[in-house]
């Protein structure tokens, strides 16, 4: 139970669902759940995003794919660690991404509208969780343990890696995101016809 962060289930004061889009905190088990919960909702997207930039075979898009990935990844150990604008860069990643797909004609799934909305929510929670002290010194809260892969990757790693990683990883998330809106304006200038499409030269 505690590899998939619900070992403080009976301190926690939200139910698993509204945990996930509408969290609240109110106790040390909130922040601690709330930041295993946005880490692996992080790992998941990145993966996601690595699997479909190989599975296109475009070299470029495996690149731009696997760096997305590593940007969710470090994200994940960021909102872990209560970073409200790591949660916030990873939101605003992808759904810049989603909006660039949006202009190209290819409206999201529902899969994707879902994740967006969780990211949002990711937000929320870091945010309150980066607000949220404790009653006194003393107050009992939830330990970090060391015993399963899930426990090393969600309760080690971040601790260690966030302090190091933090500052490359806004570099290239506002990298990624530049990228992105980029995209998006040229996109959205050739619709309009402001900018004509890339194609062969016409005779």
């Amino acid at each position: 139970m505690q590899t998939l962060g619900l070992s403080g289930e009976g301190k926690r004061s939200d139910g698993r669902l509204k945990s996930i889009f509408w969290p609240t905190v109110e106790n040390a088990w909130d922040v601690d759940s709330l930041g295993r919960q946005g880490f692996w909702i992080c790992l998941i997207i990145a993966a996601f995003e690595l699997v479909v930039s190989l599975a296109t075979g475009n070299a470029i898009l495996i690149v731009t794919g696997g760096l997305t990935a590593l940007a969710f990844l470090i994200g994940g150990m960021g909102v872990r660690e209560s970073s409200w604008p790591a949660a916030a860069m990873v939101f605003a990643i992808f759904f810049a991404g989603l909006l660039f797909s949006m202009a190209k004609g290819q409206f999201p799934g529902v899969l994707t509208i879902i994740a967006a909305g969780i990211l949002l929510s990711n937000v929320r929670a870091a945010f309150l969780a980066s607000e949220w002290r404790p009653a006194g010194e003393g107050e009992d809260k939830p330990t970090r343990f060391n015993d399963t892969l899930g426990d090393k990757l969600a309760d080690q790693l971040p601790a260690k890696a966030w302090p190091v990683l933090q500052i490359p990883f806004f570099g290239l998330a506002a990298v990624l995101l530049l990228l992105s809106l980029a995209g998006l304006g040229i996109v959205l200038l050739q619709r309009f016809g402001i900018v004509p499409h890339a194609g062969p030269a016409q005779h």
